[in-house]
């Protein structure tokens, strides 16, 4: 919800409608409308949203969306989609069969002969691709996550010493924090050679993206139990969902998108963010279904991620969002970014060091801003490597994100933050609602002044139209 009252207010300020700067007239017809229906927030929210986006459409938003006459990289070379699709597969073959290969038997070896093999994997969409743009943008995307998660095992877990949550193999009947000693599993991994898997291990690593394995605290948490069937049903509906948004938005290009008007453009919107929420939730469905029927047993959402988590569709706070979004990259991150920042924090810039306020601001937002960058840097290889679209986007889009959560979770910790969750826990329905939009409006408000240094590049290149050929509704009706 707030995705689609951030672009539809981006329609409106940004005056992507036309693709033209604001003229004196259209800006008092905006502001009058806002006025009579807002008039409580306008004078001093939309103003300074006005503001930045003379700023935002002249000077900033250019300099960070314009593509330049020169690239770091070369124009793709292109080959055939057969040696473009097998090449990939070879890398995933080998360092997935290199980690459960008895041979070499040293961490070291292995280490060698993978980096030319993980170099080769995440270079490649940078200088080729392939006729079928279908492909290529898929391999774009596995080349960076694998590729990430490949330099997570074979290097940086053992420079550490200290293998993530993802290798913690959990036992049927340890269902408690007292079954699942953190000292006796600490002991248990430091053992472990990093890079001598077995079948178990290589099995539990192809779930593990979307698979929860903190053990549970506490209180047993009940079960939801889901069996193929009923994963099949959901598959399906999500499937549909992604299917018809594609075939809605296929039919416009950039240039038709500028020139819309607000009530076409906002159903657009809808469309649009239907097909980004459809998408995840019909992959994490598939997932499970795929290991529903592999090992015959019925998936329990209480240890699956997102089976029941539908999205932050009306998220009130940056953290919010953030927290409740797909979280298929999250433990990844958490291990390269989160921790490791933590733990320089602790060792370099400790109260004695930095004192005391300053060690506990760096401890809580610097980790999060290492979260922040992993992230940016994924979306920013992406676009690039797909289209050679400008990086400072997105990198930017991220960075800000990293700071609103950061500033979020201050404010809840003062007394402003403390005054409005006790007002909101003994306030009326009407004070919660109350509370409520006013949320929902500082989203809308954040999510016009950034979310287009997101979009833009995704905009640029026509992504729906790369899956028209995937929509069943467009073979038929198209």
């Amino acid at each position: 919800m707030a995705t689609f009252l951030s672009s539809l207010f981006s329609q409106v300020f940004l005056n992507q409608s036309h693709g033209t700067t604001f003229s004196s007239s259209s800006h008092t017809d905006h502001t009058d409308l806002l006025a009579k229906f807002w008039p409580w927030t306008w004078k001093w929210t939309w103003k300074w949203t006005w503001k930045w986006t003379w700023i935002c459409e002249t000077r900033l938003f250019a300099l960070l969306t314009t593509k330049s006459s020169t690239h770091v990289f070369p124009p793709h070379k292109t080959i055939p989609d057969g040696p473009f699709m097998a090449t990939f597969v070879f890398y995933l073959v080998a360092l997935y069969g290199l980690l459960l290969s008895p041979i070499p038997q040293t961490t070291r070896a292995k280490q060698i002969i993978a980096f030319p093999i993980l170099v080769a994997m995440v270079l490649q969409p940078l200088f080729i691709n392939c006729p079928t743009e279908l492909f290529h943008m898929g391999m774009v995307v596995t080349a960076i996550a694998v590729g990430t998660r490949m330099f997570d095992l074979y290097y940086f877990q053992p420079w550490t010493g200290i293998p993530s949550r993802y290798s913690i193999v959990m036992d049927e009947e340890a269902k408690t924090k007292k079954d699942l000693d953190s000292d006796t599993r600490q002991q248990h991994l430091c053992k472990e050679e990093f890079l001598m898997w077995d079948k178990q291990r290589f099995q539990l690593e192809m779930w593990a993206p979307l698979r929860r394995f903190s053990p549970r605290k506490g209180k047993a948490i009940p079960s939801y139990l889901m069996d193929w069937k009923r994963l099949l049903l959901l598959s399906i509906g999500y499937n549909t969902m992604f299917d018809i948004a594609i075939f809605a938005m296929c039919r416009y290009s950039y240039e038709d998108l500028q020139q819309m008007d607000l009530i076409p453009y906002a159903l657009s919107m809808v469309a649009a963010a239907t097909f980004i929420v459809a998408h995840i939730l019909w992959i994490c469905v598939t997932v499970a279904l795929i290991y529903s029927i592999a090992t015959g047993r019925p998936v329990d959402c209480s240890e699956w991620q997102m089976l029941n988590n539908k999205l932050p569709y009306f998220a009130f706070t940056p953290t919010e969002l953030w927290v409740n979004w797909q979280t298929l990259f999250r433990y990844l991150w958490v291990d390269l970014g989160f921790l490791p920042m933590r733990r320089f924090c602790d060792h370099h810039l400790g109260p004695r060091r930095v004192g005391r306020r300053f060690a506990q601001m760096a401890r809580e937002a610097l980790p999060v801003l290492a979260v922040f960058a992993l992230s940016a840097i994924l979306h920013a290889y992406t676009i690039y490597a797909a289209w050679r679209e400008p990086v400072s986007g997105q990198l930017f889009y991220f960075m800000t994100q990293g700071v609103a959560v950061v500033l979020t979770k201050a404010v809840e910790r003062s007394w402003l933050g403390i005054t409005i969750r006790q007002t909101y826990n003994k306030g009326s329905r009407p004070v919660q609602w109350s509370l409520q939009c006013f949320g929902l409006l500082m989203m809308a408000f954040y999510h016009t002044i950034t979310l287009p240094f997101f979009m833009e590049p995704y905009k640029k290149s026509e992504m729906w139209k790369v899956l028209q050929e995937r929509s069943i509704l467009w073979w038929v009706f198209g």
